[in-house]
């Protein structure tokens, strides 16, 4: 202990004396570069720390945030405007069936080549559809054939090509705005709901023109039915006075289209007439379905549309 004390004595001794002789040259440079080696040692740990700190806090950052693949981001925001686009409302099926086919499209312009010579009643416009109404008939083979033999009783006179669609008219072809369509359809189906089926007979045939005189028709003159189809004819009409659209004939001649031809034989109408009550009569005797049928149901046309309206 008292080595110890001893040693403690002399050390403070020696640092007495070394006080009291003062500090030489070299022992200053030695101090000075100890000194600023510790600076250089301090300033670098500050930036160390400066730098974990900024990194502690960047990674914080980025923990609060959901991560966004690199080169993601803009196929993320395309998706998601795509998705926005996808919830638009569809367009109505009535506007799609506008506009189904090319010929509807580009229907402003008469092409005659392509119906056989034939034109329009009434000029085109835009957004009008052409409508008829009409009693519908489905023919036999019988009927058909008896049709074949008939026009080809009068091929001498006139060349008539027979007709794929076989109807009795109860409006004249009118143009009908497309969205007055459905409400005249509903109007129209109101008014024949209570109609019954019917009997339409045939006694006669009869050249017919259009009212431009650009096309003529072989008709088969309707005897029995008449008086159910006049009916019908004035229920249509107060359907068309209501869309503010012309009305059928006021004294029709109700009849069956079976053969037309472009152009006015008015001329030779008469002589063609006398034969063709000949002809009808033995084409009706071998074909007994050129006599009548049963009236079932009326369609309406409206451009490309077709509505069917069943009888009782």
């Amino acid at each position: 202990m008292a080595a110890k004390s001893s040693g403690l004595g002399a050390l403070a001794c020696y640092e007495s004396s070394s006080e009291e002789e003062g500090p030489s040259p070299s022992r200053i440079s030695q101090h000075s570069r100890s000194h600023e080696i510790q600076r250089s040692k301090h300033q670098e740990d500050d930036r160390n720390a400066a730098t974990l700190t900024l990194h502690n806090c960047k990674r914080k950052h980025d923990d609060t945030e959901p991560s966004i693949p690199v080169g993601k981001s803009a196929k993320s925001t395309h998706s998601g405007n795509f998705e926005k686009r996808t919830l638009l409302p569809s367009v109505p099926t009535d506007i799609l069936q506008m506009f189904s086919d090319r010929e509807v499209i580009e229907g402003g312009k008469d092409k005659p080549e392509e119906h056989g010579g034939r034109i329009r009643s009434f000029p085109h416009v835009a957004g009008n559809w052409a409508t008829h109404v009409y009693v519908s008939f489905g023919p036999d083979p019988e009927f058909t054939a008896g049709v074949k033999h008939l026009l080809s009783c009068v091929e001498e006179q006139l060349q008539l090509q027979q007709v794929e669609d076989y109807h009795i008219s109860l409006s004249r072809t009118v143009p009908l705005t497309f969205h007055w369509i459905q409400p005249f359809i509903d109007s129209l189906r109101e008014t024949i709901r209570c109609t019954e089926r019917f009997f339409c007979t045939f006694h006669g045939a009869k050249l017919y023109t259009n009212d431009e005189r650009t096309r003529s028709f072989l008709g088969l003159e309707v005897t029995g039915g008449h008086d159910q189809l006049l009916h019908l004819v004035q229920g249509v009409d107060s359907c068309l006075e209501e869309f503010r659209l012309q009305e059928y004939y006021k004294n029709p001649s109700f009849h069956m289209t079976v053969g037309w031809c472009v152009g006015d034989v008015h001329e030779d109408t008469q002589q063609v007439n006398q034969k063709l009550q000949v002809s009808l009569s033995e084409a009706q005797e071998e074909f007994p379905s050129l006599g009548g049928f049963l009236v079932q149901e009326i369609k309406c046309k409206s451009g490309n549309r077709i509505f069917t309206f069943p009888l009782r």
